[in-house]
C-alpha cells in the first residue's frame, strides 16, 4: 500500500523550568555628622532592580542592585530619609535554558526590618525574591492525510493560534526633572509604570509609542515636615528588533518596569532645584499565528491493514481580549488613627486572577496599599492596608479552561482625607489581557502499513439494520468500506444514521 503522508507545524508555549532563589541584602547604615539624630523610624524600604539577566548554554545570570532605604523622624520631629545600595549577582543552572524561547525574571520583596542600635546608627536587612522563569516553543508536526485512496480518515476541522515567537528586551528612558518652587531634600520613594499606546509590526520589528509615568516623593528643604509629590511623563517612542516576528503575527506586548534611578543634583547654583531619573522598562511580546487546521482522529484500511499511532494534544483559541480601564474606588476607615493629613500615599497590585462564569468574565485581586499619615498628635505613622477589587466584563467564554494571566498597571493612584475617620481611594487600572480557550483532541500522528490481513468478503450489497443514531463511520470502518458510499447509496445527509431503520452497505 503506498501511503504518502503530510504534515504541518503547531507550536504552543510551555514554561519548562521555574525556580525562585531569595538574596539577602542587608547595611549598617551611619548617619552623617549632618543630619539629625533618629527619634523614632517610620518606615524601612528594599527596592530591587534587575539590571541584566543573560543565559548562555544551561547557565542563566542575574546582575541586580537592591536599594535599602530608612525614613525616620528627627529629635526636630521632621522627616529624613537615608539609603545605601548593595549589589548582588545570582545564577540559575538548568538544560531547559539551553532551548528558551525567552528568559523572564521578576523581584519580590520578602521582608525587610530596620532597627536603630543607637541615635545614628542603624541596621537594616532585606530578603529579595528572584523568579527566574523559561519559556519554551514547544513544535509538534500534526498529520494532516494520508495521502491514499485505500485508506478512509475521519478529520476534524478547527481554528488554533500556534505560537510565532516570545521574546524580551531592555531599553532605558532619562530626563532632568526641574523642581518649581521648591528644592528637594531627601528621596521617600520612587515609582514609575509604563503604559502602552500604538504599535506597529514592520518586519521583525515592533514600533512601541505610550508613556512612562513617574511619581517621585521627597521631602522639601524649605519644610522637612511635608512630603512633596511629583509626577511627570516620559513619551515611548521605541523601535524594537525580535527575532522570529512577522508582521501577520497577533499577540501581547508587555512593558514592565524593572528599576528606577533618581539623583538629587546638587551644585552651587541650585542646590536640589532638578532631578535626574533613568528608568529601565523591559518590552515583552507574545505572538501568534492562526492557522486553520484539519487534523486526522480515526483512520482505517479499506484493503489490507494500518497501524496508527495516537497522541493527546492541546490546541489553543482565541476567544476574547481584555483591553479595558477600570477605575476603582474604596473607602479606608482609619477612626482609630485620628488622621491629620496625608503624608504620601501608594500602591502596588498583587498578580491577579482570571475566573470565568456565565455570560461573564472577571479579573480578582488586591491593592496593597502603603500611606504615611500626621494624626492630631503631629506624629507620623505608617498604615498599610489590602483592598481586594473585582472587575466583570461580558463574555461568552463562561467555563472555558485557560492558561490566560492578565496584566494589571496602576497608571493612577489617589487617596484623599474625607474627614478624620475616612480616607476616600481612587485607583485608575490598565487591564489586558487576551484569553485562550484550551482543547485536548486525540489525534493520528503516524500512519504506517500494517501486516496483510484477509478482506472481509462482502457481498455487493449488505443489509444491516442500524441501532437508533449509529455513527455511519463506525458502520463503514467494520465492514471495510466508506463512509461516502454508504452516505449515497441510502441517500443521507450528516453523520449519522438517523431514524432509518434498514441500511444498505455497498462494498468498496
Amino acid at each position: 500500500m503506498d501511503i504518502s503522508l503530510e504534515n504541518t507545524e503547531y507550536c504552543s508555549l510551555k514554561r519548562t523550568f521555574e525556580t525562585t532563589m531569595e538574596e539577602c541584602v542587608e547595611a549598617e547604615i551611619s548617619l552623617p555628622e549632618y543630619m539629625p539624630e533618629i527619634l523614632r523610624i517610620v518606615k524601612s524600604q528594599a527596592i530591587p532592580k534587575i539590571n541584566s539577566c543573560t543565559t548562555v548554554g544551561e547557565r542563566v545570570t542575574v546582575d541586580g542592585t537592591c536599594e535599602l532605604r530608612m525614613i525616620y523622624v528627627g529629635n526636630d520631629n521632621c522627616i529624613y530619609s537615608f539609603s545605601q545600595t548593595r549589589s548582588f549577582t545570582r545564577y540559575a543552572e538548568n538544560p531547559a535554558f539551553l532551548d528558551a524561547e525567552d528568559v523572564k525574571v521578576k523581584t519580590s520583596l520578602n521582608f525587610v526590618n530596620c532597627r536603630a542600635t543607637n541615635t545614628k546608627r542603624a541596621e537594616i536587612k532585606a530578603g529579595v525574591g528572584i523568579t527566574v522563569c523559561s519559556f519554551g516553543k514547544i513544535a509538534e508536526n500534526i498529520l494532516l492525510t494520508g495521502n491514499s485512496d485505500k485508506i478512509e480518515e475521519k478529520k476534524r476541522e478547527f481554528s488554533a493560534m500556534s505560537l510565532g515567537c516570545k521574546k524580551s528586551k531592555m531599553f532605558s528612558m532619562s530626563d532632568t526633572f526641574v523642581l518649581d518652587n521648591e528644592t528637594a531634600a531627601f528621596l521617600i520613594r520612587a515609582n514609575a509604570v509604563s503604559v502602552l499606546g500604538e504599535t506597529r509590526k514592520i518586519s521583525n520589528k515592533i514600533m512601541l509609542k505610550g508613556e512612562t509615568i513617574v511619581e517621585i516623593a521627597f521631602v522639601p528643604n524649605e519644610d522637612k515636615s511635608v512630603i512633596r509629590t511629583l509626577r511627570r511623563i516620559l513619551p515611548i517612542n521605541q523601535i524594537l528588533e525580535f527575532d522570529g516576528m512577522e508582521e501577520h503575527f497577533t499577540g501581547d506586548i508587555t512593558l514592565d518596569v524593572t528599576g528606577v534611578d533618581v539623583i538629587i543634583k546638587n551644585d552651587s547654583q541650585s542646590e536640589g532645584r532638578s532631578l535626574d531619573v533613568a528608568v529601565s522598562v523591559n518590552a515583552g511580546i507574545t505572538m501568534w499565528e492562526q492557522k486553520d487546521l484539519c487534523v486526522i482522529t480515526d483512520a482505517y484500511a479499506i484493503n489490507g491493514s494500518i497501524d496508527l499511532t495516537y497522541k493527546k494534544m492541546k490546541f489553543y483559541s482565541a476567544l476574547d481580549a481584555i483591553r479595558d480601564t477600570y477605575i476603582y474606588k474604596e473607602s479606608i476607615d482609619v477612626k482609630n488613627t485620628g488622621v491629620d493629613c496625608i503624608l504620601d500615599a501608594f500602591c502596588e497590585p498583587t498578580e491577579p486572577t482570571l475566573s470565568f462564569k456565565e455570560g461573564g468574565i472577571s479579573v480578582n485581586g488586591s491593592l496593597k496599599v502603603t500611606m504615611l499619615l500626621k494624626d492630631s498628635l503631629g506624629s507620623i505613622v505608617t498604615t498599610e492596608k489590602m483592598l481586594d477589587y473585582k472587575y466583570e466584563r461580558k463574555s461568552d467564554c463562561s467555563d472555558i479552561r485557560t492558561e490566560s494571566v492578565p496584566e494589571i498597571t496602576v497608571s493612577s493612584f489617589e487617596c484623599m482625607l474625607k474627614n478624620k475617620d475616612q480616607i476616600d481611594v481612587k485607583a485608575e487600572m490598565q487591564i489586558n489581557c487576551s484569553v485562550f480557550g484550551e482543547s485536548e483532541i486525540d489525534v493520528v500522528t503516524e500512519i504506517c502499513e500494517g501486516e496483510e490481513s484477509e478482506k472481509r468478503s462482502n457481498s455487493a450489497i449488505t443489509v444491516y439494520f442500524p441501532k437508533c443514531e449509529e455513527s455511519l463511520w463506525d458502520i463503514a470502518k467494520r465492514y471495510n468500506t466508506t463512509v461516502n458510499s454508504i452516505a449515497i447509496e441510502n441517500n443521507l445527509e450528516g453523520d449519522t444514521t438517523g431514524d432509518i431503520k434498514m441500511l444498505f452497505i455497498p462494498s468498496a
